[in-house]
């Protein structure tokens, strides 16, 4: 018997008077940033960014709302890196790691301790940090499935870029493997890939 779909979070009451993504949280792009350090990136993606770019978001603070130009241009200068398929996802998925120190760090820090967090109940937390790290647009999330979910994300212009769609798959594998022994997660082929991005989430 085929599951029913239902929709856990839908889209934010925002989206029709902010339809399109306007600013990202300065922690997202930081935190980024200092995974392209971690793994000696940091001085080939500086040479494909523009100075005047890369000092508005050295300046930034971690709290503060980037325009998404800077976003833009920020997983442009990754993209133009041009690295293997496995580096993204891996790269995405230190952003994570670096985020646990802020507002992801409750969440991960009981998982760590062992708290009795289900990994659907982990994933519907985790998924709250796309509402923190995004102005504008939104995303819903469905269950497909006894143990599956369907993330959507729309007005996302950052979607557009290879590099943000594939780290982004790397963040939430990352996110979820804390709540679960073992994590698939599938990009979906979404109607626009300019302003969309979605993936199919899978846990056992």
């Amino acid at each position: 018997m085929p599951y029913r779909e239902q929709v856990l979070i839908p889209f934010p009451p925002t989206l029709k008077s902010e339809p399109t993504l306007a600013h990202v949280r300065g922690t997202l792009v930081l935190a980024s940033r200092q995974s392209l350090q971690r793994r000696d990136r940091f001085a080939a993606y500086r040479a494909r960014l523009a100075p005047e770019h890369d000092m508005a978001i050295t300046s930034a603070t971690a709290g503060s709302w980037l325009p998404v130009e800077l976003a833009l241009a920020h997983y442009r200068a990754c993209e133009a890196l041009a690295l293997p398929e496995d580096e993204q996802l891996a790269l995405g998925a230190a952003v994570v790691h670096e985020m646990q120190r802020t507002f992801l760090g409750t969440v991960l820090r009981a998982a760590a301790r062992g708290a009795e967090i289900s990994p659907l109940t982990g994933i519907e937390k985790f998924f709250g940090v796309y509402a923190r790290s995004f102005q504008g647009g939104g995303g819903r999330m469905l269950q497909v499935g006894p143990k599956d979910v369907r993330v959507e994300f729309i007005g996302n212009p950052l979607a557009a870029v290879r590099y943000f769609r594939l780290a982004f798959r790397g963040f939430v594998t990352a996110g979820v493997e804390t709540f679960a022994h073992r994590v698939i997660v599938a990009e979906l082929d979404m109607r626009d890939r300019l302003t969309q991005v979605g993936y199919r989430v899978s846990w056992v």
